[in-house]
């Protein structure tokens, strides 16, 4: 059970389980203009029909990392040998039929959804991340960027699939939906591109031809920074909207839970030399993601106190 859930990458499903579930319940919500206050929306959705959608997801984003170690066996031989399971521990065989499994019943529950809000185009969004997942594994991961790309267009996908079955919310609000779908974009793009810096050895060894590869370390490291500075930029530009301009606890949170992190961490970029240091890294660029997605419910719960 212990390599299954290692092999589904399973703290990262509850990662994708939590931004969707504070997505609903702390940004989804509807303007009482007697009260003057927000409140819960009445869902277009229904309970169950959310933990389906969360389900759908979920099984998406398990195969596709099936299917990303399915295909990376010789690069993990280089870059984690002790982390290999597929071919290991799961045969290659089982693997790839797990894969299809939850890709198939993401993709079916994906339209049935669609089909119970009259929206069935909606299904087409499962089918097209499957198909991006598996080339992103078989090819868009050895090639310049473009692998980084489209697993930080995917991870922005997560909140804003949410907000697509609810269009009753108060409009103003998916600008903020909008919002933590760019920081969810920026910081897995900086995360994906510190995990080719650890990868650097697997990666050479199979003619990759991502970032640091191609323009070297310190400019990979110096886009890294540039980054992190555009997300620090975003979120002074948020919390600096009127809107907030009253709501000192989101402030304060979102400035030494999230900014003075990614400060912290551009330190840690400039000195990181060692493949343990691009994993420390990796793993601080995690928890910032986390707190981001957590400043949802100090969101909420500062809105009407």
């Amino acid at each position: 059970m212990l390599t299954i859930l290692r092999l589904i990458r399973f703290p990262n499903l509850l990662i994708i389980a939590l931004t969707m579930y504070l997505t609903r319940y702390c940004l989804l919500l509807e303007f009482d203009s007697q009260a003057l206050k927000f409140v819960p929306l009445a869902f277009t959705l229904n309970t169950i029909g959310f933990i389906f959608l969360v389900v759908s997801t979920l099984f998406i984003a398990a195969a596709g990392y099936i299917i990303n170690d399915y295909f990376d066996t010789k690069i993990d031989a280089i870059n984690k040998p002790e982390r290999l399971i597929i071919g290991v521990s799961i045969s290659r065989r089982k693997a790839m039929f797990a894969h299809t499994i939850l890709s198939s019943l993401g993709v079916i529950i994906g339209f049935w959804l669609a089909y119970e809000i009259h929206h069935i185009i909606f299904g087409w969004i499962n089918v097209i991340t499957v198909g991006l997942l598996w080339f992103y594994s078989t090819s868009f991961k050895k090639n310049f960027l473009i692998g980084n790309l489209v697993i930080a267009l995917l991870s922005a996908l997560i909140p804003i699939v949410v907000g697509v079955f609810e269009p009753n919310a108060y409009k103003e609000l998916y600008y903020f939906i909008i919002a933590y779908a760019g920081f969810a974009f920026l910081i897995s793009l900086i995360r994906e591109i510190i995990k080719d810096l650890e990868d650097m050895d697997g990666d050479i060894a199979e003619n990759c031809r991502t970032l640091p590869i191609v323009s070297g370390v310190n400019t990979t490291k110096t886009v890294i920074i540039l980054l992190i500075a555009i997300v620090i930029a975003s979120i002074s530009y948020v919390i600096a909207m009127p809107f907030l301009s009253g709501n000192k606890i989101f402030i304060l949170y979102s400035v030494f839970a999230v900014q003075v992190p990614l400060l912290g961490l551009i330190y840690l970029v400039v000195k990181a030399k060692s493949k343990q240091a691009y994993s420390i890294l990796s793993t601080i660029t995690k928890i910032i993601m986390l707190t981001g997605v957590l400043s949802m419910f100090v969101f909420n719960y500062t809105l009407n106190h």
